[in-house]
C-alpha cells in the first residue's frame, strides 16, 4: 500500500499492516536501490512513516514496542533488533519528526558491529507493533486503507487551516484581551494586538501544538512556560473553538464533550477511549455580528428570549457541510441565533425543525420524559421562528429532510 498525503498526492513509500499476536502491526518496506521509475525505491520512506505516525496519532495508537524486520536481522535475536525500547503513546507526542528520528536512528543502529562509529542504514524494513481504540487483530485490511487516505478535513482541520479562515478576524480571551489575526504563512501566523498593532509572530506549530493536545486529552492548560510569548494568543484561539470552556481565572481549557469522572459502580463493555474533535466555523463571528448587528443582546430565533451575545450561536439552517460555496457567503439567510441553552443543539440534532410556514415543529412530545426537556419542548412547539423567510425557506426545507427526527404529518 502507498499513501496518500493531505494534498492527494501518494508518496513513494510501500507500507503494510498485518495482524500479530493479538495486536497489529505497521510494516514499513526498506528504502534504496532502483525502484521501478527513476527515483531509487521507497525514496519517501522518512515522509511517508512520519505521516502515518500523525495518522495514527489521530487515532490514539500506542507503538507499543518495534524492531527492524529485514531478513537479515532475522537472525538476530529480537532483544538486538529492537528500536522502541519504551511505548510510544503517540498522542502525547508534540513533535513527530522526533519520534521517527528516534525509530530510524535506532534501526540503523540494528546489526552494526560492536565498536562500529558510523551508523548503518536507517531506512530498513521495519515493524512496528501497535495498540489502538476501535482496531483489532482482525481490522489489519480496514487500518491500512484508513491510513492511505488523507484525514477528513471537515473532521480534523489544522491550525493553519482555521486560522486561515479567521485572517482579518478579531479574537479575544477569557480575559477580553483581543488579538486580531492579520497573516498567516508557511511556518507563523502574524497576530495583531493593543501592544503590537503591527503584528507579532506566533509560530504554527505551538497553535497546532495546543490544538492536538485538546483534541487528545479533553483539556490543555496554556502557560507562557509552554507556549512562550504566544501563549496569549494560543488560549484565544482554541477558547474561541466550540465547545471549549475557559475562565478569566483558570489557564485550563476544556472540552465540553470531555465529559465528567465515571461512576466507579458502571461497567462499559464498549471502546473506553475516543477521539474529540473541534472544528470552527471560520465566518461565525461575522454572522453574529451581521444578525445581531450593534445590538450587546439579541432574541433567539427559536425560543424568542433575549440573551447577551456570548450565549447565542450562528447557527446554519443547513448543515454548513452540505452547503455549497454560494451559499456558505449567504450569510444573512444560511444562518440563525440561537441559545445554547437548548435551542442550537436541540435544531442541529433533528429534535426539532421549521415547517414551510415558519412554525416550529417537535419530536412526539409524549415520548419524552417529564422535566425540564418536556417543559422546553412544549414551550418551542408551535411558536413561529423569527429567522423563517422566503429566501431561508429552502434551507430550513434541507433541515426537515435531512436532519429532522420527528413526524412532519398532520
Amino acid at each position: 500500500m502507498f499513501a496518500l498525503d493531505d494534498s492527494g498526492v501518494e508518496l513513494n513509500a510501500e507500507y503494510s499492516v498485518a495482524g500479530d499476536g493479538g495486536r497489529l502491526s505497521l510494516v514499513m518496506e526498506s528504502a534504496g536501490g532502483r525502484g521501478a521509475g527513476e527515483q531509487p525505491r521507497n525514496h519517501q520512506y522518512n515522509s511517508a512513516l512520519e505521516l502515518l505516525l500523525g495518522r495514527l496519532r489521530d487515532r490514539q495508537a500506542v507503538v507499543v514496542s518495534g524492531v527492524v524486520a529485514s531478513k537479515q536481522a532475522a537472525r538476530l535475536p529480537e532483544a538486538e533488533r529492537s528500536i522502541v525500547p519504551s511505548p510510544i503513546h503517540l498522542a502525547e507526542e508534540r513533535d513527530l519528526e522526533a519520534v521517527r528520528r528516534q525509530i530510524t536512528r535506532a534501526s540503523g543502529k540494528v546489526g552494526l558491529k560492536d565498536g562500529a562509529t558510523k551508523e548503518g542504514n536507517n531506512q530498513k524494513r521495519i515493524e512496528l507493533r501497535l495498540e489502538i481504540p476501535g482496531y483489532g487483530p482482525d481490522d489489519a485490511e480496514r487500518l491500512e486503507a484508513d491510513l492511505a487516505a488523507p484525514s477528513p478535513k471537515t473532521l480534523q482541520p489544522s491550525a493553519k487551516e482555521l486560522l486561515r479562515g479567521l485572517i482579518g478576524e478579531t479574537i479575544s480571551t477569557p480575559s477580553g484581551e483581543e488579538n486580531r489575526i492579520l497573516q498567516v504563512g508557511t511556518e507563523s501566523v502574524l497576530v495583531g494586538t493593543d501592544q503590537s498593532p503591527e503584528g507579532q509572530s506566533v509560530p504554527l506549530k505551538d497553535v497546532q501544538r495546543g490544538l492536538d493536545v485538546l483534541r487528545a486529552h479533553g483539556t490543555l492548560e496554556v502557560s507562557v512556560e509552554e507556549f512562550g510569548h504566544g501563549s496569549s494568543f494560543v488560549e484565544a484561539m482554541l477558547t474561541n473553538l466550540p465547545h471549549v470552556s475557559s475562565t478569566p481565572s483558570s489557564p485550563t481549557l476544556t472540552l465540553d464533550s470531555a465529559g465528567t469522572e465515571p461512576d466507579p459502580t458502571d461497567v462499559h463493555y464498549g471502546e473506553l477511549d475516543v477521539r474529540a474533535q473541534v472544528k470552527v466555523r471560520a465566518e461565525q463571528g461575522k454572522l453574529r455580528r451581521l444578525l445581531a448587528g450593534n445590538r450587546k443582546t439579541a432574541p433567539c430565533a427559536l425560543c424568542g428570549d433575549e440573551f447577551p451575545l456570548e450565549f447565542l450561536v450562528a447557527a446554519h439552517v443547513k448543515k454548513r457541510a452540505a452547503c455549497t460555496d454560494d451559499e456558505r457567503r449567504n450569510l444573512r439567510d444560511i444562518a440563525m441565533l440561537a441559545c445554547s441553552f437548548g435551542c442550537d443543539v436541540l435544531y442541529e440534532s433533528g429534535w426539532v425543525t421549521v415547517d414551510a410556514t415558519g412554525r416550529i415543529r417537535t419530536v412526539e412530545l409524549d415520548e419524552l420524559p417529564a422535566g425540564s426537556l418536556a417543559l422546553r419542548m412544549r414551550h418551542l412547539a408551535g411558536r413561529r421562528c423569527g429567522a423563517h423567510r422566503e429566501a431561508s425557506e429552502p434551507y430550513f426545507a434541507w433541515h426537515r429532510a435531512t436532519t429532522f427526527v420527528g413526524n412532519l404529518a398532520g
